[in-house]
């Protein structure tokens, strides 16, 4: 009896990346294996440069959490895998304590985004890039390898996590303490009545404002240089994304004209919502 070749069936959905498994990996083609293999290596490579882990021996009378890997094509074409905790396996009291994650408030931006139309102050903005992988953890937590990377002679031992992975329930709020701190080494006041909001003065008393929204940030300000110095010296203590003058801020589409700014909110749906915000000095 002849081998039968495997059929197109066989293959997964390529139309809907990001539900495939890393079994869904292993049908491919020979050549995409290795490409999504690679990717995975990356991801690994990156969580290691962060010392989000360190493996170790399985602890008696411990809980290990499982985990997954989600993958997507960016828009230019690369292929990216990321390693995400299956949270809803921690036990509360154990695994984990508080998971509340402050943020800021959509009202706030918008005052925000006025005061700098109104003033015509200077706005910058940057993403963090993985940002929760910098946020240190309190509670001991044990993880599984990951599949198609168990560590050869050691398949018993397991990942215990130094830092926060993506899909741990208190990700969000570890990844805003350590933020927190951060903000007051480089002299900035947080608000109190709003926790995304950070303020920072100069000795002229010069404001640097910093909204920040999970891993985005707008830097703003009537000086110029003075905002770009304390971005700078941000982007000094963690890896980002310098986007410039900021276009979209939590699904806002921002533009500017001369000392005019125009705030246009989309639904989720990607429709327009009826309003918008035309500021002029």
């Amino acid at each position: 009896m002849k081998a039968v070749p495997p059929v197109d069936d066989d293959l997964p959905d390529t139309s809907n990346v990001r539900e495939w498994t890393y079994r869904d990996i292993t049908r491919l083609p020979p050549a995409e294996q290795k490409e999504w293999k690679a990717a995975c290596q990356e991801e690994l490579e990156a969580l290691r440069r962060r010392k989000v882990f360190e493996l170790v021996d399985r602890p008696k009378g411990r809980k290990v959490i499982k985990n997954r890997w989600v993958f997507d094509v960016k828009s230019d074409g690369r292929k990216k895998a990321r390693l995400v905790a299956k949270g809803f396996s921690q036990v509360e009291g154990v695994d984990y304590d508080q998971i509340f994650s402050p943020v800021v408030r959509f009202e706030t931006v918008r005052l925000i985004l006025a005061l700098s139309a109104l003033e015509n102050w200077h706005i910058t903005g940057l993403d963090v890039r993985n940002a929760y992988l910098y946020g240190k953890l309190e509670e001991e937590i044990y993880m599984e390898q990951p599949e198609g990377f168990v560590a050869k002679g050691q398949e018993r031992k397991v990942l215990r996590l130094l830092r926060a992975l993506y899909g741990l329930k208190q990700a969000g709020l570890a990844w805003w303490r350590t933020l927190n701190e951060s903000m007051k080494e480089l002299g900035f006041k947080r608000l109190v009545s709003d926790a995304g909001l950070f303020i920072f003065r100069d000795k002229n008393g010069l404001p640097v404002i910093v909204v920040v929204y999970v891993d985005d940030a707008l830097f703003c300000g009537p000086n110029k240089a003075l905002v770009e110095k304390m971005k700078a010296k941000f982007m000094e203590k963690w890896e980002c994304r310098d986007l410039g003058e900021p276009k979209e801020f939590l699904r806002m589409r921002i533009q500017r004209s001369g000392s005019t700014i125009r705030i246009d909110q989309c639904a989720l749906s990607g429709t327009k919502v009826d309003w918008h915000l035309d500021m002029e000095k």
